[in-house]
């Protein structure tokens, strides 16, 4: 099966997530804890009712004849029958969406190995809003069903017009970006590691900054679409990410612009350049 052929079924699932989350996201039963995920962090009402509907979805996949492995935030590894993996977050931004603040998504993944440079279609949608991205390897990143050709973030050569900081919980990201932080002209933490690329990938976050190591598992679809959109994405030592593995286990630091100047300008407030 192509990436094409996935693309349907990535949409469907989105559409029963966001339909059955929507009235739940801020209710305490939303904010219920029950388990813990493979990923390591608390399972919440709502990350069990989302995974359920993608795992459903996804055994009627493979009863359509598709051979995959799932690899699941919340399930972890399960085997259907192939080689291809199926990456699946089916909450992200879960503690907004627990508390009904309107920003959180479902991110979904299908790649041909376990590294970055091996995903071949990355798709994102914002639960709240219904707005899509995705994108295919070598096909181009896709808004709204619509390429995707964002303007490039204007740039003076003294200042960033929006930074998006993101960091792991108990890490405090400002002392190792601080230097990138003093020449922002705008800072937000938004909550969706996934959003918050893809709106790199649209241009509306000039400068995406991950200076704690994340989960690397949750950014393996929209880095996809950062690069099919023209953007690049280094760890916060200037390495390339294609090797990160995007395993449940795999973690890594992110600099991430749809400018190559934007980015080559916070390396150099850090100290360091693109290897």
């Amino acid at each position: 099966m192509t990436s094409q052929d996935w693309l349907p079924i990535l949409r469907a699932i989105a559409a029963e997530v966001r339909a059955a989350v929507a009235p739940l996201a801020g209710t305490a039963k939303a904010r219920e804890v029950v388990g813990l995920g493979a990923g390591g962090d608390q399972t919440i009402y709502l990350d069990r009712l989302a995974e359920e509907i993608v795992l459903r979805h996804l055994e009627q996949a493979y009863r359509s004849g598709f051979r995959f492995r799932l690899i699941s935030e919340e399930l972890g590894e399960r085997d259907f029958g192939g080689s291809p993996l199926v990456l699946v977050d089916p909450l992200d931004g879960s503690v907004n969406a627990k508390m009904g603040l309107p920003y959180y998504a479902v991110v979904l993944a299908v790649t041909e190995g376990d590294r970055f440079r091996d995903v071949r279609l990355g798709y994102v949608q914002n639960l709240v809003s219904g707005e899509e991205f995705h994108a295919f390897a070598g096909g181009g990143a896709f808004h709204q069903g619509e390429p995707l050709h964002p303007p490039v973030p204007a740039f003076d050569g003294r200042s960033i017009p929006l930074v998006q900081i993101d960091a792991p919980t108990g890490a405090d990201p400002r002392g190792r970006a601080a230097a990138i932080l003093a020449k922002a002209e705008k800072v937000r933490q938004l909550g969706s590691a996934a959003l918050n690329l893809c709106h790199t990938a649209a241009g509306g976050v000039a400068l995406q900054l991950t200076p704690a190591p994340v989960r690397a598992f949750d950014l393996a679809g929209p880095l996809l679409i950062l690069r099919e959109a023209g953007g690049m994405a280094t760890d916060f030592d200037g390495r390339p990410v294609d090797a990160v593995s995007v395993r449940l286990d795999s973690r890594t630091t992110l600099l991430a612009s749809l400018s190559s100047t934007i980015h080559a300008f916070a390396l150099q407030l850090l100290g360091t350049r693109v290897a």
